[in-house]
């Protein structure tokens, strides 16, 4: 049971830190973190955990876990692109998933941020008085990139 518990928490890891397209490839990942699995184990574990596939930027379906994704997370796998102007940072998603990358800025607490506001697959970041739209986007990049 201990080997379960300890897979399926390195099973979260994984889809949170990777952009992840595949069983096979997660199979590959557990085997080179020291934990063996097969495909249909890897299948049962997903199911159990709620993890499922959704359209990334790029087009790729990756996994990702049910709860909302961090902000860091959230930008590298769905950040198609961020940009600035006057007092908006704009950051632009594949279709449908504007709305998590949203919930995902403002639950992240980001210096700087009034509010959002979400289209399809776009969110208008609004900066508080005395910050730019470029200074957000260059915070959410950096958050995006790991600089932060």
């Amino acid at each position: 049971m201990e080997d379960t518990i300890r897979r399926r928490k390195l099973v979260r890891e994984l889809v949170a830190r990777h952009q992840i397209t595949s069983q096979e490839e997660l199979v590959d990942l557990l085997r080179k973190a020291g934990v063996p699995a097969t495909q249909p184990t890897v299948s049962r574990d997903l199911e159990v955990l709620r993890i499922s596939k959704v359209r990334a930027a790029g087009g790729l379906s990756v996994y990702t876990t049910p709860e909302q994704p961090a902000l860091a997370q959230a930008l590298r796998q769905f950040a198609i692109g961020i940009d600035a102007s006057g007092n908006l940072a704009v950051v632009r998603t594949p279709p449908g998933v504007a709305a998590a990358m949203a919930a995902a800025i403002d639950a992240g607490a980001v210096p700087g941020v009034l509010a959002t506001i979400q289209g399809d697959d776009t969110v208008l970041v609004i900066a508080v008085e005395g910050t730019s739209g470029r200074e957000l986007a260059n915070r959410l990049t950096a958050i995006k990139e790991d600089r932060l």
